[in-house]
């Protein structure tokens, strides 16, 4: 699906994802209360230094044909330095279609500068606007027991063209 490629800018390097990344992925999604539903590492482009797997992003590809960046998190130790970014950067240079993702409404002006704009749910394909249903129901839900106030959600398009 993607070529193999490396870079090691930062003291980490981004690459695909290998099957043995598959439980270090699950292990750091899971940790961070991020949907845990499909997380195959053939999808994933991670980051990794000496110490082991730093961050992790997909491309989720739902049985409508859209695509969905999703299931990006950065260790909590490895956080400041550019990991998100260039995890990002990498996935959405190998996207060459329409590209939706989630997000805390708070965040959503962050993903502007890889072409990245908000829309309304009704407008989004039905996959992605199950994730994103369920991540508002099961997020706040979560939230409640929790004692927290509730995150609104966004979703955000970007286009090949951006």
């Amino acid at each position: 699906m993607w070529r193999s490629g490396k870079s090691n800018a930062g003291g980490f390097t981004v690459r695909n994802a290998v099957a043995e990344d598959q439980v270090a992925i699950t292990t750091l999604v899971r940790s961070e209360h991020l949907n845990p539903l499909d997380l195959d590492w053939r999808r994933f482009v991670v980051a990794t230094d000496g110490t082991g797997l730093l961050g992790a992003v997909q491309l989720r590809m739902h049985s409508d044909e859209s695509r969905e960046l999703g299931s990006l998190v950065v260790r909590r130790d490895s956080r400041g330095r550019g990991v998100a970014a260039r995890l990002i950067a990498a996935l959405l240079a190998r996207a060459k279609t329409r590209v939706l993702m989630i997000t805390g409404a708070a965040f959503a002006r962050h993903y502007e500068r890889w072409g990245f704009r908000r829309i309304a749910p009704a407008s989004t394909p039905l996959g992605v606007r199950f994730n994103y249903y369920f991540g508002q129901i099961v997020g706040s839900l979560i939230s409640l027991l929790r004692g927290r106030r509730p995150k609104e959600l966004a979703i955000l398009e970007r286009n090949p063209a951006a």
